[in-house]
């Protein structure tokens, strides 16, 4: 079974960043599980049981259901980043592990492909002292990457460095849409990972094509130009342009917009409205 894998995601961790200037420091909640670390290791929930922004136990036997907190709302970049998360989201946080602090060597249990749910970890901020083992192995997780880490095997972190480490943490319920980015059955755990990026990135090509002929299709069509202007907030309106593209067959992803908007902020909304 693959113990590692990272994804054919990337994310701009510079955006991802403004959106933890946005959170009052109040939010940080110290983590729960203390035996297992040494210092600061702290963080805030975005999806959590009943919505609560300090829950940041992820509870499966809650009955009410995960749901977005307060804290979500604050964070439009954040949000953008999980709209292209076709699969189930459960459990949505923010670690920090501070500056000379240490996460103890441990196991997460229930985190594996056969037990139906894996955690996801996209670093926001982090620096080239911090050393992360997974059983015995280390792991380099660069900003903005997105990583399947089987938490089932023993793991540690230290943070060396002299800036927090921030990780956006995701628990997924495995789904086919998950399947076809992660090779989970996979035997190779160094060759796999870069077939599959290659696989990957011809369909990322695909996308930004689907989204562009999206584009001249809105620039044609003046119902869906009203239906577009209903919103002024991005994170509404970025999501309002995959729903819509969705009705009209197009495939595409939030990067994909997402990168669009960057490359021309003027010429974005010129051309859009």
């Amino acid at each position: 079974m693959l113990k590692f894998y990272k994804l054919p995601l990337s994310f701009d961790a510079a955006r991802l960043r403004e959106d933890l200037g946005r959170i009052p420091d109040g939010a940080w909640t110290r983590h729960f599980n203390a035996r297992y670390y040494e210092g600061e290791w702290s963080g805030v929930a975005l999806r959590a049981p009943a919505g609560s922004f300090n829950q940041l136990y992820p509870d499966p036997s809650d009955p009410t259901g995960y749901s977005e907190t307060q804290t979500l709302d604050l964070c439009p970049h954040i949000r953008a980043a999980l709209a292209v998360f076709e699969c189930r989201l459960k459990s949505v946080r923010l670690l920090k592990l501070a500056p000379g602090s240490r996460i103890l060597e441990h196991r997460d249990y229930k985190l594996g492909y056969k037990d139906g749910e894996v955690r996801l970890h996209i670093p926001v901020q982090t620096n080239e002292r911090v050393e992360f083992y997974l059983n015995g192995r280390p792991l380099v997780l660069k900003e903005g990457e997105c990583w399947f880490i089987d938490f089932n095997f023993p793991h540690r972190v230290f943070n060396q460095g002299a800036d927090d480490r921030v990780h956006l943490v995701l628990d997924c319920v495995v789904d086919d849409w998950l399947k076809s980015l992660i090779p989970f059955e996979a035997e190779e755990e160094e060759a796999a990972p870069y077939a599959r990026t290659r696989e990957k990135t011809e369909t990322a090509l695909t996308t930004r094509e689907s989204f562009e002929q999206f584009r001249q299709t809105v620039l044609q069509d003046t119902s869906l130009q009203e239906r577009l202007r209903v919103t002024n907030d991005p994170a509404a309106f970025l999501s309002l342009v995959l729903e819509l593209g969705r009705e009209g067959g197009h495939h595409f992803t939030a990067a994909d917009v997402e990168e669009a908007r960057r490359e021309s902020r003027r010429a974005w909304l010129e051309r859009w409205f």
